[in-house]
């Protein structure tokens, strides 16, 4: 949201991403415009700003973005300082903000922002991607990228080409990783453990991990790994200022996707390089199921795509193949799919927390042989199947959506009338 709203102000002055630097500020802002789809509208309701005073939401992140530098990217609130954070706060209360869910959306992450100033405006669209600027505007007319009418909905090469693949292919691929991905995925799990750790310190959002910990009996592997992967989330929720590496554009799917294996991992004794490959496959199968459900959902991605990678990943540690693999995701399927997203919030921290614990479960499961017949539900012959069961499930849950976004927009007029009040 802020990475849009910051580019269409640059926009403004002629910038884009070609553009090395642009002389920006200096004039009136007179309105700023907000079209977001459904996904986008949840995931910005009452997540924490990082480094922005306790200041949270869709308003506060959009006026908070015109003040700032959309060349750092997804990294845009990590200089934010006291005057900006004032400016913004006087932006919302100035009534120039208008905020629109775009039910017309062509992609479920879709963000359209125009700034209107007293001599000029810009504008910016962000879709199917999180960072991804498909098109800036300067004065109405198309400055950069592809105009929204001749835009198409896609997903990125990489995960089209995953998405061609059968399971079995996705696991070969994680046998044979060049010494470029064995560093990246080093990296990988040392900052997201070191997220988690970070939330273990103090209470942070609701406390999910941090109180998960503190009785003395609670020792079992499970629970520790349950507080770990809340502690992380909690800290991100609560906009503590640390980096996460996401996994298919998600902080929380990456601390999924990878925490519950380097635990694991370490644990047991498995050697770095099979951890390594495990910490690929999680990753991967998370893509994978990226490629069907798409990055936003009626379903909760931390459950339905980073939970099956993960388990995957851990059955992968365990010793295990594409047999074990495949029994990994439908006992996943069918047992976490009813569980929905309703925006990213401090709350999420307890679906992280279940999410991994049914990962590692799901995983020795899995090894034992365990099979859920596939005359169960949406469980297929096939995990490919399954999958694209799981697809067809979200797609169809629009009511659901739409039920979430009215709960919220009824949350949001009974503050406004209360702060009118």
């Amino acid at each position: 949201m802020a990475l849009a709203s910051a580019a269409a102000a640059w926009a403004a002055t002629g910038w884009t991403p070609e553009v090395e630097r642009c002389a920006v500020g200096g004039a009136e802002l007179r309105s700023l415009r907000v079209r977001v789809s459904r996904n986008i509208f949840k995931n910005t309701f009452a997540i924490l700003i990082p480094n922005a005073a306790g200041h949270k939401g869709i308003l506060m992140s959009a006026a908070l973005g015109v003040s700032s530098d959309p060349r750092k990217g997804m990294n845009i609130f990590s200089a934010l300082n006291e005057a900006q954070v004032s400016e913004a706060e006087a932006l919302v209360q100035s009534g120039k903000m208008q905020v629109e869910i775009a039910e017309d959306a062509p992609s479920d992450l879709y963000i359209d922002i125009e700034a209107e100033f007293a001599d000029r405006s810009g504008g910016c669209l962000i879709r199917d991607e999180h960072s991804k600027i498909a098109c800036l505007r300067r004065n109405g007319q198309v400055t950069y990228g592809t105009s929204e009418a001749q835009a198409a909905e896609e997903i990125s090469p990489e995960l089209t080409a995953l998405k061609a693949m059968t399971l079995a292919d996705v696991v070969l691929l994680v046998d044979e990783l060049p010494e470029s991905a064995l560093a990246l995925l080093r990296t990988t799990s040392d900052m997201n453990v070191a997220a988690c750790k970070a939330g273990l310190t103090r209470p942070m959002g609701i406390g999910a991990g941090y109180f998960g910990t503190v009785d003395e009996d609670v020792n079992s592997f499970s629970q520790h790994l349950a507080s770990l992967t809340a502690a992380g989330s909690d800290a991100r929720m609560s906009g503590f200022p640390l980096e996460i590496m996401t996994s298919a554009g998600s902080g929380n799917q990456g601390i999924i996707a990878t925490i519950p294996v380097v635990t694991y991992a370490k644990a047991h004794g498995v050697e770095e390089r099979r951890m390594l490959q495990a910490l690929a496959l999680s990753h991967l199968v998370t893509m994978y199921m990226t490629g069907y459900i798409g990055y936003l959902s009626a379903l909760c991605g931390v459950a339905i795509k980073a939970g099956i990678g993960a388990s995957c990943g851990v059955v992968y540690a365990m010793g295990g193949g594409e047999k074990e693999v495949e029994r990994a995701v439908k006992i996943m399927a069918a047992t976490l799919t009813g569980m929905i997203c309703d925006g990213a919030k401090i709350g999420c921290a307890l679906k992280v927390s279940n999410a991994s614990e049914m990962a590692v479960r799901s995983a020795e499961l899995a090894m034992r042989k365990a099979e859920v017949p596939d005359d169960n539900g949406i469980v297929a012959p096939t995990a490919e199947e399954t999958i694209r069961n799981l697809a067809e499930l979200g797609r169809s849950m629009e009511t659901v959506d739409q039920k979430i976004i009215e709960i919220m927009l009824k949350k949001l007029g009974t503050k406004a009338a209360q702060e009118q009040s």
